[in-house]
Order: structure tokens, then sequence, then C-alpha cells
């Protein structure tokens, strides 16, 4: 097993429950970057966002995930813009192995629909509808996710313990 797994993949995939499900059945540690971020911050995701921009929030996600270079034996997820720091995932890469997490865009939607606190903890990037911003974002992501991931897990469909198994059983063999 390789040092760290690192979760990729837009908001709604199930990368906090389905990392924190795969930490425990292999025994790491469990980081979120947005946590980390918040406790860094001692601010809400929103609040961040609100008081500093997307740019600020940037800076900060940057900052959390040049942390990770020096942590060993985790499960990283992180947030659904994390792939835009492209420098530092050249350096998180040689330390583990990343997982892209997808789902079709209409199940991602209805999860954010069914999610009462997705306005809260996830901020619009453009103000839109959700769904209709979530389609842009991922027009212009999925090419980042792809180039980044190692492995390519489709979540839409399956539990927590299916992705879980998945996941494990591709970076066993690889």
């Amino acid at each position: 097993m390789n040092n760290c797994v690192y979760l990729i993949g837009c908001r709604a995939v199930g990368k906090s429950s389905i990392g924190l499900e795969l930490a425990k059945r292999i025994g790491y540690d469990f980081l979120d970057t947005d946590t980390l971020i918040v406790a860094k911050k001692k601010s809400s995701v929103a609040t961040i966002v609100k008081e500093e921009g997307w740019q600020g929030f940037r800076k900060l996600e940057n900052e959390v995930l040049s942390e990770l270079r020096f942590r060993q034996h985790c499960v990283v997820a992180t947030g659904g813009g994390a792939i835009l720091h492209r420098k530092i995932w050249q350096e998180l890469k040689k330390l583990g192995q990343v997982v892209w997490l997808t789902a079709e865009l209409a199940i991602l939607c209805d999860r954010l629909r069914m999610d009462r606190n997705s306005e809260s903890l996830r901020p619009s990037l453009t103000g839109k509808d959700i769904c209709q911003e979530l389609a842009e974002v991922l027009v212009k992501r999925n090419p980042l996710y792809r180039e980044l991931a190692d492995i390519v897990v489709d979540t839409g469909l399956l539990t927590v313990a299916e992705a879980v198994h998945c996941i494990e059983k591709q970076i066993r063999e690889s």
C-alpha cells in the first residue's frame, strides 16, 4: 500500500464519507482539506469565501495541500477545486495514489438537493443554480481530474462500503 491516498472529485461524490471509511479499513489517518482549512482559519468555508473571496480560500487550500507533503499513512479528502493547484500535485503524486471519485451529473444534483447543509458547507462558485454551476465546473475540471488520477471510481450507484472495497482492490493491484 502506498504512503497516502488522495481523493479528488467534485462536490457530492462522497470523498469525505468514503475517505473516512477507507482510512478505517486500511488503518490510516483521515484528513479532509476543508476541515483543515476551517481549523487553520478558525472560520467556516462560507465565511472565508465571503470575507476573502475564492482567491483567499484557494490560497489557504494551497497552504494546506503543501503541508500534506509531510504526512504519512493518511487518506485525504480534498476539496473539489484542489486540483487547480497543479504544482503541488506533482509532489503529492510521488507520495501516494490519487483516486478520482466521479458520478453522473444527475446523481450529484440529487445528492446536493437532498443535503440541507450543502449551501452553508459548499458556497456557490458562480451564484448560479447548483446543477448549472456543477455542469459548467465539471466541463473545466474533469480533464484535470482525469490527468491527475491513478485510479477512477464511479460512486454514483455504489454504497460507501462498495466504493471503499473497489478503491482498496485497485490500490492493492497497482
